[in-house]
Order: C-alpha cells, then sequence, then structure tokens
C-alpha cells in the first residue's frame, strides 16, 4: 500500500479562528476547540438562580438592575428616578450616602446600619414624622427632597432675596430668627446665646452646623421673612379660652407634612400655630419651638397646649380628661383624641 505524503510545505495552514480560540481542557478530559461554547446546564441553572441585588446607584431591582451594568458598577444614572427610593435598615448605595449627608454626624458610608437608623428616626421624631427608621416620601421630604427631583422645604420660601445673618448681626431678621428659635431673649443681637441656639437647631434638623443662618436654616425655621420681622408682639385681647372652639371647625382636614393652612392641610404644630393666631395669640411654627416658647404649667386648663418629647417632636391642644385635639400623623386627620402616653409637659401663654 502505497502512502501519499503531503510536503509539508503545501499543508494548509489553521485558519485566523482556530488560532485565536484556544484549546479548553473540561475537568473530564475533553479537548474543546472552536469560537462557540456552551454552557453546562448546572452552570447555567447557577446564574439564573444566582439573586439579583438593587443597584446601588438607582434603587432598581432584580432583571432591571441586571439589564444595566454600567449602572449597577458606577451608581449614577442617565436621568433622574420617576419615584422615591425607600431606604431601611440594611440599604447600601448612592441614595443612602445623599440622606447621610442630609442627616449629617454621620460616617458617609453608603451603609444603613445601626447608627444610621437611630439617626432617622431622631429626625422623624423631631419633624414630627412617623418614627419607623425608614426614609420614604415624607421623610425624603423633611430631608430636602428626594434626589433628582425639586427640593420640597416645609413652608415654601417668598420669592425675595435672602439675607445671611451670623454671629454679630443686628437688626429685625435677627429678632425674627430668635423667635422662630424659641428660648432667647428677642433682643435683636445675634450673640453667644443666638449662635449657640442655632446651632443646635441645625444639629437637630440635619443641617450643617456652621451657626449661620442662610437659605436652608432660614427654611428649616419656617421660611425667610423678606427682611421683615413677621412675628409681632401678640396683640391685646388674645385669649385660650376660645382656642378649642376655633380649632372644632377644622375637625377633619388632613394631616400634611409642613401645612400650616386649612386649605393646605395641617401638621400638629401647623395646626397649634394657626389656631392661636386666629384666637389672636402668637407662638412659634415648630414644636419644639413652641415648647421653648411657651410657659410651662403643671395645671393645664383647655386651651393650653400638651407636648410630647424633649424637644418636643408632637404637640397637641389639651382638651381636658385625658383627651386632645391634634393633626397625628400622615393619612390621619386633625381630631379630637385621647393622650395615649405620659406627656413631656404642658405649655400655656396665660
Amino acid at each position: 500500500m502505497t502512502t501519499i505524503t503531503t510536503p509539508r510545505h503545501r499543508k494548509p495552514r489553521p485558519g485566523l479562528s482556530a488560532k485565536v480560540a484556544p484549546a479548553i481542557t473540561s475537568h473530564k478530559g475533553l479537548v474543546v476547540t472552536g469560537t462557540l461554547l456552551s454552557v453546562p446546564a448546572t452552570a447555567a441553572s447557577l446564574v439564573q438562580a444566582a439573586p439579583s441585588y438593587a443597584d446601588p446607584g438607582s434603587g432598581t431591582t432584580g432583571a432591571a438592575a441586571q439589564r444595566s451594568p454600567a449602572t449597577a458598577s458606577s451608581g449614577v444614572r442617565a436621568a433622574s428616578p420617576s419615584s422615591v427610593v425607600y431606604l431601611r435598615y440594611g440599604s447600601r448605595g448612592s441614595y443612602v450616602k445623599t440622606a447621610q449627608q442630609r442627616l449629617g454626624g454621620l460616617a458617609v458610608d453608603g451603609i444603613f446600619g445601626t447608627r444610621t437608623l437611630a439617626k432617622v428616626k431622631s429626625f422623624q421624631r423631631t419633624h414630627g414624622l412617623a418614627v419607623d427608621g425608614i426614609v420614604g416620601p415624607l421623610t425624603w421630604r423633611a430631608l430636602g427632597g428626594f434626589p433628582g427631583t425639586s427640593p420640597t422645604p416645609p413652608d415654601p420660601t417668598p420669592s425675595c432675596k435672602v439675607t445671611v445673618i451670623r454671629y454679630g448681626s443686628q437688626g429685625a431678621l435677627v429678632s425674627s430668627a430668635q423667635r422662630k428659635l424659641g428660648g432667647l431673649a428677642v433682643d435683636g443681637v445675634f450673640g453667644a446665646a443666638t449662635l449657640s441656639r442655632v446651632k443646635s437647631f441645625q444639629r437637630a434638623h440635619g443641617l450643617a452646623v456652621d451657626g449661620i443662618v442662610g437659605p436652608r436654616t432660614w427654611g428649616a425655621l419656617g421660611g425667610y421673612p423678606c427682611g421683615t420681622d413677621p412675628t409681632p408682639p401678640p396683640p391685646s385681647g388674645g385669649s385660650t379660652s376660645s382656642v378649642i372652639s376655633i380649632a372644632e371647625k377644622y375637625l377633619g382636614v388632613p394631616y400634611v407634612w409642613g401645612g400650616s393652612t386649612p386649605s393646605q392641610g395641617f401638621d400638629c404644630s401647623g395646626l397649634t400655630s394657626y389656631v392661636y393666631k386666629q384666637a389672636g395669640m402668637y407662638i412659634p411654627r415648630t414644636a419644639s419651638q413652641q415648647q421653648s416658647y411657651m410657659k410651662r404649667t403643671s395645671s393645664p386648663q383647655p386651651g393650653d397646649l400638651v407636648f410630647f418629647g424633649s424637644p418636643a417632636y408632637h404637640v397637641g391642644i389639651y382638651l381636658g380628661n385625658n383627651m386632645m385635639i391634634a393633626a397625628p400623623k400622615p393619612g390621619d386627620v386633625v381630631k379630637k383624641q385621647s393622650i395615649w402616653t405620659t406627656p413631656t409637659g404642658y405649655g400655656t401663654l396665660r
């Protein structure tokens, strides 16, 4: 039998694909070559069974997160999210970092751990929110708005140029800030006591603790007064005798965080400040400010205020017989209710 041997220089050379695709040896010793490889069924099932973690930057989960590998790796979205992302204990990512920055006093590490949880609850308590430790729509709003949306301050500031006041400032704007802060002599002089009070307020509200009353601090204080002192001394003739009858007119008005009129809705301190104003008496806007402003009493009368927490995170109008009128919480309405726990104290203007 004759064997025909092709000369070495005449043999066909391997194609490009053979050069590119290396031989792969399986664990069973089989050699696989070529440009396409089939994934064993067991490996495919492991890929499909792998949990789909949330994209830390976008708030998406599952398939949506898997479809955006660039987003998942960088934490950046090409467009603003269309809905609010809820954060809770165990959450991670850029939204957690944003919340930590706004809360203040935290390591901005993007991890929603025990310290962040405690800070969120403290912030919610201070702002009269449901103290559930979850950063949802209302808590995002109190923090200045969900990232990618327009910030929503508690009370929109008037469309006028905001004047910054600081240690050493004097005048009507300082008097206005002192009244809003509460617990200060309203002398129009931004001295050491006012500086200390501003820093304490900023710390409690998750603001930069710089002792300067700028746009964000004015917003947290209820709005900038446009260069005038909007809080004159209480007019003569006001008394708590008419407070309850006025408050009863607003039974059933929905709770709205930051609301301070019947058309807006009311939060707890928005109701009390509005009712007192209708009765001809001035009190500051927030529960903690009202607590500092009013005289404490151990013998409350109907129409006085009842406070919860110190600084107060909730306030109602005392009715007597362990009852009060209050705007309780999101999803509820202004109503008469029992005083369900031991109050911190009572305040009066009598």
